[in-house]
């Protein structure tokens, strides 16, 4: 039995191997090699595979032409769906938004020259610093725009009844208003929220071309010029209105509602015109009256006189009263004339085609300034707000140009912003606190922009750096407008967001936006702070030092310290009395025996 029991074990393995292996053949091969079940392919040695069928073979090259051709292919029909969309854009047919189809049909700039302006780039969005305060409809065509400060009211410091009515009337009164010069003659003038406070015609014959306000605001002055070389100047007044006695029996009396004697306007505005006056006769053209080109009120000694520029390149200067006080050559080439006049504090610049320099009202001349590397045409110039010796400029190019003119002479330059492929225009240039304000007017070949340019001490050192080491960008933000700028008004205000107005090249509209822009200012840090706190407490213990010597030295003599006790003049004495005494008790008691 025990002779069996392999030959029955190794049947039952055959048997089992012959039935699980049914693709071997019935005769010949490898018979362990092809069963399944065999210790071969289920053991230590892998088991053979049949051999895979080769697909079809092609070199390199022609499968790189092959994905060329798809590539080609599916950009051809990307393309040809492009051009139906960009056709599509300005018709009707196919509905897009106003983004959509801007997107489609505007002119923008490529996108190399855009990566590659990293220090022209705009660091911040616009609407991050602009707010719209609102938009002015216009029905008569007005010509320019200016904003005006008024004049600054005082608290009162009286706690009666009489002076706080006045500071609640007084602070009711506007801060500013907005002077928009049409041209018909008519001035109107307008809050910063767009109401209109006052309207009144400024008696011109021709056609208003020129609008001047005075620069502070000690003084309300509006100067108008006209075509025909006409010059008025008119003084605002404005108080609080009161509503009389019969009108507010009027109100009271009526059968119908009572209306609030508080509505409608609270300012009570009237304009005197102080003077008329009209420029001198120019030499040649048959000493005909130049051309108007430029009109503003300036400050000599605390008086204010209107300066006025003319198409032969002269300014003439006359006071308050209507007075010629003179009138002398600004430009010594032959050119277009004077084109524009800048009044800030006591400075006064002019600009005339590649001529710029100061107008001295004391002396009545011109001071001509001749900056290294600047050779062009001069576009706007304006005087720094923060330090009246920097002058701002720019050039037909659209760049920026900061100069230091000392003693209005000698000229310095500081540093020059050169603006992106997407603003390649002349800039008219404004200055707040901490940024320079330029706008692009715009016309048919480029659009109207408004952008902001960092001028403090961090970003506008020439040569700065950014945190990833690029040159740091000074534009601050870019603004496209939505349509062309005829003329603008910046105003600085203290505390408080700087305004600005845009007038439509139509001169039907006005834009007032709000820039809310803050300069930053580091910390000023005491060298001496970490010594302040030991200095104080050696003083405190010197002092209590002192004064424990001091009545130490009082309290030297025990018990008659507090009398004196310390000197030794007052002890001897003491002592001299009271050996005496003790003398003439004893003779006393002498006597008695």
């Amino acid at each position: 039995m025990r002779n069996l029991l392999p030959l029955v074990v190794l049947a039952v393995a055959a048997l089992a191997a012959s039935q699980g292996d049914e693709s071997c053949a019935a005769s010949g091969g490898d018979a362990a090699s092809c069963r399944s079940g065999s210790p071969a392919a289920s053991g230590g040695s892998p088991a053979r595979r049949a051999p895979q069928q080769e697909g079809p073979r092609v070199d390199l090259l022609t499968q790189e032409m092959e994905e060329l051709k798809a590539l080609i292919k599916s950009s051809e029909s990307k393309l040809e769906i492009l051009k139906e969309l960009q056709a599509a854009a300005g018709s009707s047919s196919v509905m897009l938004s106003v983004a959509q189809t801007r997107a489609l049909t505007e002119q923008l700039p490529l996108l190399s020259d855009v990566a590659g302006e990293g220090e022209r780039t705009p660091t911040a969005a616009a609407r991050d610093f602009i707010v719209t305060k609102t938009v002015v409809p216009l029905e008569e065509v007005t010509v320019s725009v200016e904003f005006m400060a008024l004049r600054s009211q005082r608290t009162p410091t009286s706690s009666s009844s009489s002076s706080s009515a006045a500071s609640s009337a007084m602070s009711s009164l506007p801060a500013v208003v907005l002077a928009a010069a049409q041209l018909d003659g008519t001035v109107r003038l307008f809050s910063p929220s767009g109401e209109l406070l006052f309207s009144f015609p400024a008696g011109h014959d021709h056609p208003l071309t020129q609008l001047a306000v005075s620069p502070t605001h000690e003084e309300h002055l509006i100067a108008t010029g006209d075509a025909g070389g006409f010059i008025r100047l008119h003084k605002l007044s404005m108080k609080q209105r009161r509503v009389t006695k019969e009108e507010k029996a009027a109100r009271t009396k009526e059968a119908d509602e009572r209306i609030s004697q508080f509505l409608g306007s609270q300012l009570n505005m009237s304009v005197q015109l102080l003077k008329q006056v009209q420029l001198p006769a120019g030499s040649g053209n048959g000493e005909e009256v130049p051309k108007l080109t430029a009109l503003a009120i300036g400050q000599s000694k605390n008086i204010r006189q209107l300066v006025a520029g003319d198409s032969q390149g002269r300014i003439s200067v006359f006071t308050k009263n209507g007075t010629l006080r003179g009138s002398f050559d600004a430009t010594v080439m032959d050119g277009p004339g004077l084109e524009g006049l800048d009044s800030y504090h006591n400075q006064l610049v002019f600009r005339a085609g590649f001529e710029w320099g100061y107008v001295g009202l004391e002396k009545l001349e011109v001071k001509h300034v001749d900056c290294p590397k600047f050779d062009g045409r001069v576009a706007s110039a304006v005087v720094d707000s923060q330090v009246l010796s920097r002058v701002l400029m720019s050039d037909e190019a659209g760049s920026t140009w900061i100069f230091n003119v000392k003693n209005k002479k000698d000229c310095e330059f500081e540093r020059q912003f050169v603006p992106s492929t997407a603003v390649r225009a002349p800039l008219q240039l404004a200055s707040v606190r901490g940024f320079t304000i330029g706008l692009q007017k715009g016309g048919k070949d480029s659009p109207a922009s408004l952008l902001a340019l960092n001028m403090s001490s961090g970003l506008a050192r020439k040569g700065s750096r950014d945190l990833t080491g690029a040159a740091a960008s000074q534009v601050v933000w870019r603004h496209q407008l939505p349509a062309p700028v005829r003329d603008w008004s910046v105003l600085r205000r203290m505390q408080q967001g700087d305004l600005v107005a845009l007038l439509s090249e139509d001169g039907r509209e006005i834009e007032i936006l709000e820039m809310l822009m803050q300069v930053y200012t580091a910390p000023v840090s005491d060298p001496f702070t970490s010594f302040k706190m030991p200095i104080i407490a050696c003083a405190i213990v010197l002092v209590l030092g002192y004064q424990y010597m001091k009545q130490k030295g009082k309290g030297g003599g025990g018990l008659f310290g507090g009398m004196g006790g310390g000197n030794k003049k007052g002890m001897k004495e003491f002592g001299n009395l009271l050996q005496k005494k003790r003398q003439q008790a004893q003779m006393k008691a002498g006597r008695k025996f």
